[in-house]
């Protein structure tokens, strides 16, 4: 019993240095609907584009905090960008035109709430 206690302390401990430190994700964020707590940091994801572009569609609900997206064309050049402060927004972003590597950058700050994105290619 008393391992079983100081087991659930340690794992509490954990979860609470966690959030405060680096926040909470469940879900991948391109692929399932994801669960952010107190996120903090930035994520990437490349998607390689061979014909009419990379389109990024979906929904972020924020309750605090803000998440800040960004698609990038192949040369690196910014060519789409949306944030998600507190509130229900819808996300739209187009990049094409050019043959290549797209980069979707994702920077939370101190993100509480939900992402569900699409990428088409």
């Amino acid at each position: 019993m008393r391992f079983l206690i100081g087991l659930l302390l340690i794992l509490a401990a954990v979860v609470g240095l966690t959030y405060t430190f680096g926040g909470i994700k469940l879900g991948l964020v391109t692929i399932t609907p994801t669960r952010l707590w107190n996120a903090q940091g930035e994520n990437s994801y490349a998607y390689l584009n061979g014909g009419p572009g990379v389109q990024v569609t979906g929904e972020c609900k924020s309750r605090s905090g803000l998440a800040i997206l960004r698609l990038t064309d192949p040369d690196g050049l910014q060519v789409a960008g949306q944030q998600c402060p507190k509130g229900t927004w819808s996300i739209n972003m187009t990049g094409k035109g050019k043959i290549g590597s797209y980069r979707l950058s994702i920077a939370y700050l101190d993100y509480t709430g939900s992402l569900d994105l699409n990428v088409a290619r």
